[in-house]
């Protein structure tokens, strides 16, 4: 083994110092990067191609070579990060509309619907004591209106809600596109990267980082196929990303279905299938938990207001109809007939008659019966019948459970939020050990590579040293 072979040795001791000298500054720059994976330089143990195993030149080494420069990480841990995360931003986002549809039944600074409808029966139990009263007369009008609207405003913030769980989704839509389009993207160009067999280090914590918010709006599936490009298909329903080509999702509004989407809803169609429609068949994420709030919480609500309203309005005019007004006149609707349950609550009115005249509400029984009560006491006697349920609950017991429901729904959605919330700290915890940059091992790591880097300078330098001595030698 010559002198020169000396200097290599020397130089190539010197490349892998500088190339893991800029890797610890690369990690230690992108310490508090999102989704950054730590890296290392690789090396080994160089080999002398012309070597043939015989004397000192086969016995010697001739320095190092890097391999690789190796992201650290772990598939299985941003496996579990992706689901981990897909789950906290569905339970997130079911959490915040359940808080605004909590604020709509929030009696706290006001009376609630229930309340209302108690007050309207007392003051016909007042109307019943003294049904010549045309004072108390208003009163029962007053407590109607009150009562009407009250489910008007329940009704129509329901809706309200309703409509920024789509102006979300419309939202997310775009979102989750641009994710997948980011996704398909670094498909290509990590693909091109690494044809000199290079590992695109970089650009694939950036690809992790958007499966990852593609993730959050959808439960989708992954995997990579032979050239290392990642396809993602949709839970149940089919593709969305497959190597340089990504589909796109869009809403649309359609008619109402039998499975909860109202009239004039937005649906979520994917041009990866047919006839496109997935709005009952997406999971998961942000936008499945919206879905899930929209056409199944909130429809069932509505759905019981809906029944609340027709069943109070129906049973009060069909008693109503059967007494007599101050007028003499039998057949009077207390509130504007309801030709079925559906938009019940928003199209509950009082009647023109009761509006016009309050002479027109009917106490009595039989005609030109001054002191007769037995309407109003039969009306009166409706808040604690069980005119809900096919017979089986009272008007009151009927919203306080609609209450209850979405109490008892918002209460276990924020306890599972708590726990996915530790469960999501684990697993940060967990991809920190393995990929995250230690400020302080990076340190050490640098000042190794230094000596090293120093070192093998000082091979180059007694190697300089040994050729000037042999060069005298020869004068």
């Amino acid at each position: 083994m010559g002198i020169p072979n000396v200097f290599q040795t020397g130089r190539t001791g010197m490349v892998a110092a500088k190339a893991a000298i800029a890797t610890s500054g690369h990690n230690i720059s992108n310490a508090n990067t999102e989704g950054y994976s730590r890296q290392r330089v690789m090396t080994e143990a160089a080999v002398d191609s012309n070597s043939k195993g015989v004397g000192t030149k086969g016995i010697i080494g001739s320095g190092t070579a890097i391999s690789r420069v190796e992201r650290v990480n772990d598939e299985y841990v941003e496996k579990q990060l992706r689901n981990g995360n897909r789950d906290m931003a569905g339970l997130e986002e079911r959490e915040a509309m359940l808080r605004q549809t909590e604020d709509i039944f929030n009696e706290m600074n006001g009376d609630g619907v229930n309340r209302l409808i108690s007050r309207y029966f007392n003051e016909f139990r007042k109307l019943s004591n003294e049904p010549e009263n045309e004072a108390i007369r208003h009163s029962v009008r007053e407590a109607s209106e009150a009562m009407v609207q009250d489910f008007h405003r329940l009704s129509k913030e329901v809706e309200n809600v309703r409509h920024h769980i789509d102006t979300r989704l419309e939202g997310y839509t775009r979102e989750a596109n641009a994710a997948a389009e980011e996704v398909r993207d670094l498909n290509v160009r990590i693909k091109i990267a690494e044809v000199g067999g290079a590992p695109a280090n970089d650009l694939q914590d950036k690809r992790d980082q958007a499966l990852k918010r593609l993730a959050s709006y959808l439960d989708v599936s992954s995997y990579k196929d032979n050239q290392g490009s990642y396809s993602i298909d949709i839970r149940g329903v089919g593709p969305l990303v497959t190597g340089p080509v990504a589909q796109r999702l869009t809403t649309d509004t359609s008619p109402a279905d039998d499975q909860g989407k109202i009239e004039g809803a937005l649906d979520l169609k994917t041009s990866g299938s047919s006839p496109g429609i997935i709005t009952h068949v997406a999971k998961g994420g942000k936008m499945g938990a919206l879905l899930e709030v929209r056409d199944g919480l909130l429809s069932t609500i509505q759905g019981r207001l809906d029944e609340l309203a027709y069943n109070v309005g129906t049973a009060i005019n069909e008693i109503h109809q059967q007494g007599f007004n101050r007028h003499g006149l039998q057949g009077v609707n207390f509130f504007a007939p309801l030709e079925s349950r559906d938009r019940a609550a928003e199209l509950l009115q009082v009647s023109d008659e009761i509006r016009a005249n309050v002479n027109n509400i009917a106490t009595a029984a039989q005609p030109d019966s001054p002191g007769d009560n037995r309407i109003a006491i039969a009306i009166a006697g409706l808040q604690n019948m069980a005119i809900m349920n096919e017979g089986r609950a009272t008007a009151d017991e009927w919203y306080n459970s609609i209450v209850s429901d979405i109490g008892v729904a918002g209460a276990k959605n924020r306890s599972t939020l708590h726990q996915q919330a530790d469960i999501m700290t684990q697993l940060t915890k967990m991809r920190d050990q393995i990929s995250g940059v230690s400020i302080d091992e990076e340190t050490a790591n640098l000042m190794q590579f230094q000596h090293a880097f120093d070192a093998s300078a000082k091979i180059i330098q007694i190697a300089d040293e040994c050729l000037r001595t042999v060069l005298e030698l020869r004068r």
